[in-house]
């Protein structure tokens, strides 16, 4: 099994998020490995470079069929019980930009934002979300219409056809 989980959040969210994982798991090594028998999985936490926060993740990598780690099944559910968590604490109510082109959004229900990570964004207009520092690519929190109920981009506010 192979999969990723991928969040921004700030870098003191890590250790609420690891204590909880250490309930979870044999061990955790460097603060980004967690032991599971002969399984790891990997966790990294959001970084901030200047005013931009970069994803997180969390993954899983049991190897190939034929060669596969012996607690895979176990390393598997640790996995589900922590992607749920992060599921469970954190919003999906993002979406997604070029900063060549602003008036492509998109959503990203993939992509996972806790709520410290929405509070840092909201102080400073400024402050981006990326998946690396290069990316052109940039998430944005989503506002809900109340009108209509359905997820409107915060980074789009023209009306197709006017203006």
């Amino acid at each position: 099994m192979k999969a990723e989980l991928q969040f921004f959040a700030m870098p003191d969210d890590a250790e609420e998020f690891l204590a909880f994982a250490r309930d979870q798991v044999d061990s955790i090594k460097d603060n980004h490995r967690l032991v599971i028998g002969d399984c790891e999985l990997i966790y990294t936490a959001g970084v901030i470079d200047d005013k931009v926060l970069l994803v997180g993740s969390i993954a899983i990598n049991t190897g190939t069929v034929g060669n596969s780690c012996a607690d895979q099944e176990r390393a598997k559910a640790v996995y589900r019980n922590l992607r749920k968590w992060l599921k469970k604490n954190y919003s999906n109510k993002l979406s997604t930009y070029s900063l060549d082109d602003s008036e492509k959004v998109a959503l990203a229900r993939n992509h996972w934002i806790s709520p410290s990570a929405i509070a840092w964004k909201k102080a400073e207009s400024q402050r981006l979300l990326k998946l690396y520092d290069t990316s052109p690519i940039v998430f944005t929190l989503l506002k809900i219409s109340k009108l209509i109920g359905k997820p409107v981009p915060v980074a789009s506010n023209k009306v197709r056809g006017h203006g």
